[in-house]
């Protein structure tokens, strides 16, 4: 008889030894979701503002904008070394009718640097696994 109680004991520590243990690696999981959200919102963050940027050019462009103006040199001094890395890559690197220009260099960096983005938050999400 007096080793049934024992028997108990052990057992009740078994199971409260079972249910502390899987408590911490939900917790972790949960601490490591957070900060692969938060860093895939970084990247997405910082692609966003690249992405803007040569869309504000392109615009520029598009509608014949003075690049003597502050704005519009801003914008080019700032997106320059975004769009110099596609300069060349195409026979045809913009149209110009009068002062609109169509820069297809401008676009074209914008969907790699899109799809670099896309490739990166993807290999973060796999790497959390």
């Amino acid at each position: 008889m007096n080793n049934e109680p024992q028997d108990q004991r052990v057992v009740e520590t078994r199971e409260a030894e079972t249910t502390t243990n899987s408590v911490e690696p939900v917790t972790n999981r949960v601490e490591k979701n957070r900060s692969v959200s938060k860093a895939i919102q970084v990247i997405w963050y910082i692609i966003g503002v690249i992405v803007a940027l040569l869309l504000v050019r392109f615009v520029l462009a598009l509608l014949g904008a003075n690049l003597d103006n502050a704005f519009a040199e801003f914008i080019y001094v700032i997106t320059d070394p975004l769009v110099a890395p596609f300069r060349g890559l195409l026979q045809v690197g913009q149209f110009q009718a009068g002062v609109v220009r169509v820069e297809i260099e401008t676009l074209l960096a914008g969907l790699v640097y899109t799809l670099i983005g896309w490739g990166i938050t993807a290999a973060v999400r796999l790497a959390k696994r």
